[in-house]
């Protein structure tokens, strides 16, 4: 269990730090990443492209108070996403099941209020 705990925090410093070569290197391709805000299942080339542009959309983003729980198929991931853009910063707490097998990620369901994020940075 402990290198599922190991994937994840690589893959969640990979996210952080930009590195979208080793966030897609995490993905299956055929993964699909689903956000409660939307309802919508995203590609891996649609959530590459979204987390591309996190450097175009904040000065600053990443996430503290993670706590990551390993589970048979995967993990579950609770953390606050901490955003800034304009001299304003957001704090929006964040859960995420994971579904991983070997050390490929072929489902993610995010779920966060993506209108507090905005409303906060605006």
């Amino acid at each position: 269990m402990s290198d599922v705990l190991d994937f994840a925090a690589e893959f969640f410093a990979a996210v952080a730090s930009g590195d979208i070569d080793a966030v897609g290197a995490c993905y299956r391709d055929d993964v699909t990443v689903w956000h409660n805000y939307d309802d919508v299942d995203q590609t891996k080339a649609e959530n590459l492209a979204t987390l591309g542009s996190i450097p175009d959309r904040y000065d600053t983003f990443g996430y503290v108070d993670d706590r990551t729980v390993a589970l048979e198929d995967g993990f579950l991931r609770q953390h606050v996403i901490v955003a800034t853009r304009d001299g304003k910063t957001a704090r929006v707490p964040a859960i995420l099941r994971v579904y991983v097998e070997g050390r490929t990620i072929h489902r993610i369901e995010e779920y966060f209020d993506r209108g507090q994020l905005l409303s906060q940075l605006s």
